[in-house]
């Protein structure tokens, strides 16, 4: 079984939380990969057309929840294009000692704390 593919998505302000994600993947050798397609302008069409393609290649997408997540226009459109084309998604709070605003489109049940064997095991339940 090839190993689950997950497009992540964050605001630029967390970048550090998706460097931290895909290095930790990296350290414990785990069969994961994640895509990364960050942007400055979010709203170029050829990006949307990009990011579909991106998003399509996945079995679904993480979503990096920090304090402006639930603002930005980039996250909400990728959460909805993820849904749209069917795909798994979850959200992972950043911040161990916080909780943020969730974004529309993703449930309180479809988030967790960070803890990366439950993000593995999360991920491993996408077929």
């Amino acid at each position: 079984m090839a190993p689950p593919r997950a497009f992540v998505s964050f605001e630029m302000e967390d970048k550090w939380a998706r460097d931290f994600l895909s290095q930790h993947a990296k350290d414990k050798n785990n069969a994961i990969e994640f895509v990364d397609y960050s942007v400055k302008n979010p709203w170029d069409n050829s990006w949307k057309t990009n990011c579909k393609i991106r998003i399509g290649q996945t079995k679904g997408t993480i979503v990096l929840i920090g304090p402006t997540t639930y603002q930005s226009e980039a996250v909400l459109w990728e959460i909805a294009e993820t849904a749209r084309q069917g795909n798994y998604a979850f959200g992972i709070q950043i911040n161990k000692d916080k909780t943020h605003t969730i974004p529309a489109g993703l449930g309180p049940e479809n988030v967790i704390r960070w803890d990366f064997a439950q993000i593995v095991k999360w991920l491993n339940t996408w077929v």
